[in-house]
Protein backbone atom coordinates (compact mmCIF):
# COMPACT_ATOMS: atom_id res chain seq x y z
CA UNK A 1 0.00 0.00 0.00
CA UNK A 2 3.08 2.32 1.00
CA UNK A 3 4.06 1.88 -2.60
CA UNK A 4 0.74 2.59 -4.19
CA UNK A 5 0.97 5.94 -2.96
CA UNK A 6 4.71 6.97 -3.53
CA UNK A 7 3.74 5.87 -7.26
CA UNK A 8 0.62 8.01 -7.47
CA UNK A 9 2.70 10.70 -5.95
CA UNK A 10 5.72 10.73 -8.15
CA UNK A 11 3.04 10.08 -11.33
CA UNK A 12 0.97 13.68 -9.74
CA UNK A 13 4.17 15.61 -9.49
CA UNK A 14 5.47 14.52 -13.01
CA UNK A 15 2.40 15.28 -14.77
CA UNK A 16 2.04 18.72 -13.06
CA UNK A 17 5.57 19.59 -13.47
CA UNK A 18 5.42 18.58 -17.36
CA UNK A 19 1.80 20.41 -18.11
CA UNK A 20 3.40 23.75 -16.71
CA UNK A 21 6.08 23.38 -19.01
CA UNK A 22 4.09 22.64 -22.23
CA UNK A 23 1.43 25.32 -21.50
CA UNK A 24 4.03 28.30 -21.00
CA UNK A 25 5.79 27.20 -24.37
CA UNK A 26 2.77 27.31 -26.56
CA UNK A 27 1.88 30.65 -24.69
CA UNK A 28 5.81 31.97 -25.68
CA UNK A 29 5.63 30.47 -29.30
CA UNK A 30 1.69 32.12 -30.16
CA UNK A 31 3.26 35.42 -28.43
CA UNK A 32 6.52 34.95 -30.76
CA UNK A 33 5.05 34.09 -33.85
CA UNK A 34 2.13 36.63 -33.81
CA UNK A 35 2.35 40.05 -34.46
CA UNK A 36 0.34 42.56 -36.48
CA UNK A 37 0.13 42.12 -40.02
CA UNK A 38 -0.40 45.76 -40.80
CA UNK A 39 2.41 46.87 -38.51
CA UNK A 40 5.49 49.07 -40.11
CA UNK A 41 8.48 47.01 -40.07
CA UNK A 42 11.43 48.30 -38.19
CA UNK A 43 14.66 48.51 -39.60
CA UNK A 44 17.68 46.73 -37.87
CA UNK A 45 20.51 47.85 -38.31
CA UNK A 46 23.61 45.95 -37.20
CA UNK A 47 27.17 47.46 -37.78
CA UNK A 48 30.59 47.90 -36.04
CA UNK A 49 31.20 50.95 -38.61
CA UNK A 50 34.18 49.35 -39.78
CA UNK A 51 33.79 46.34 -41.56
CA UNK A 52 30.98 45.04 -40.95
CA UNK A 53 26.89 46.30 -41.70
CA UNK A 54 23.65 44.90 -42.19
CA UNK A 55 19.76 45.66 -42.17
CA UNK A 56 17.03 43.57 -41.92
CA UNK A 57 13.25 45.01 -42.06
CA UNK A 58 11.07 43.04 -39.07
CA UNK A 59 8.19 43.91 -36.53
CA UNK A 60 8.80 43.28 -33.09
CA UNK A 61 12.61 42.46 -32.73
CA UNK A 62 13.52 45.28 -30.48
CA UNK A 63 10.82 44.62 -28.10
CA UNK A 64 12.10 40.76 -28.29
CA UNK A 65 15.28 41.89 -27.34
CA UNK A 66 14.93 43.77 -24.39
CA UNK A 67 13.52 40.27 -22.85
CA UNK A 68 16.63 38.09 -23.90
CA UNK A 69 19.77 37.33 -21.77
CA UNK A 70 22.40 40.04 -22.24
CA UNK A 71 25.15 39.82 -23.94
CA UNK A 72 27.47 39.89 -20.98
CA UNK A 73 26.44 36.14 -20.82
CA UNK A 74 27.73 35.35 -24.06
CA UNK A 75 31.34 34.85 -25.58
CA UNK A 76 32.39 36.62 -28.45
CA UNK A 77 34.01 33.68 -29.89
CA UNK A 78 30.57 30.89 -29.72
CA UNK A 79 29.25 33.66 -31.21
CA UNK A 80 30.92 33.80 -34.24
CA UNK A 81 30.98 29.89 -34.61
CA UNK A 82 27.30 30.14 -34.81
CA UNK A 83 26.83 33.08 -36.52
CA UNK A 84 28.85 31.27 -39.62
CA UNK A 85 27.01 28.29 -39.08
CA UNK A 86 23.73 30.71 -39.56
CA UNK A 87 24.78 33.39 -42.18
CA UNK A 88 26.04 29.92 -44.30
CA UNK A 89 22.48 28.66 -44.33
CA UNK A 90 20.80 32.60 -45.33
CA UNK A 91 23.09 33.21 -47.91
CA UNK A 92 21.93 29.50 -49.20
CA UNK A 93 18.73 30.20 -49.01
CA UNK A 94 18.76 33.77 -50.74
CA UNK A 95 20.71 31.78 -53.41
CA UNK A 96 17.88 29.23 -53.91
CA UNK A 97 14.76 31.59 -54.18
CA UNK A 98 12.49 28.83 -55.93
CA UNK A 99 12.57 26.53 -52.68
CA UNK A 100 12.91 29.67 -50.39
CA UNK A 101 10.73 32.79 -49.44
CA UNK A 102 12.78 35.86 -51.07
CA UNK A 103 10.74 37.67 -49.13
CA UNK A 104 12.42 36.66 -46.08
CA UNK A 105 15.80 35.97 -47.53
CA UNK A 106 16.33 39.14 -49.51
CA UNK A 107 20.08 39.57 -49.63
CA UNK A 108 23.50 38.01 -48.52
CA UNK A 109 25.31 38.78 -45.93
CA UNK A 110 29.04 39.23 -45.84
CA UNK A 111 30.12 37.67 -42.64
CA UNK A 112 33.66 36.48 -42.23
CA UNK A 113 35.78 35.29 -39.37
CA UNK A 114 39.49 37.15 -39.69
CA UNK A 115 41.98 36.00 -37.23
CA UNK A 116 43.07 39.02 -36.52
CA UNK A 117 39.80 40.82 -36.88
CA UNK A 118 37.14 40.40 -35.20
CA UNK A 119 33.14 41.96 -35.61
CA UNK A 120 33.22 43.00 -31.62
CA UNK A 121 30.57 41.15 -29.14
CA UNK A 122 28.27 43.82 -29.72
CA UNK A 123 28.06 42.96 -33.64
CA UNK A 124 27.97 39.40 -33.30
CA UNK A 125 25.49 39.23 -29.95
CA UNK A 126 22.67 41.37 -32.31
CA UNK A 127 23.25 39.31 -35.82
CA UNK A 128 22.87 36.18 -33.23
CA UNK A 129 19.52 37.60 -31.60
CA UNK A 130 18.41 38.56 -35.11
CA UNK A 131 18.62 34.71 -36.35
CA UNK A 132 16.81 33.39 -33.08
CA UNK A 133 13.94 36.09 -33.55
CA UNK A 134 13.59 34.82 -37.28
CA UNK A 135 13.63 30.92 -36.10
CA UNK A 136 11.11 32.09 -33.29
CA UNK A 137 9.19 34.48 -35.99
CA UNK A 138 8.87 32.37 -38.90
CA UNK A 139 9.07 29.11 -37.40
CA UNK A 140 11.86 27.86 -39.17
CA UNK A 141 15.16 26.77 -37.72
CA UNK A 142 18.47 27.85 -40.06
CA UNK A 143 20.78 26.52 -37.44
CA UNK A 144 20.24 22.35 -38.11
Amino acid sequence: MRYFFIIVFLLCTTISCGSGASTSTKKEKKTASTSPTNATPEKIHITNNDNFDVTFEDVGFYNWLAKQSPKSEFLRSSLEITNLQYVTEWNRRVDTPEKYDNELYKKKINYKIHPKKHYGLDVNYELYMYFKFFEEKHEMLLNK
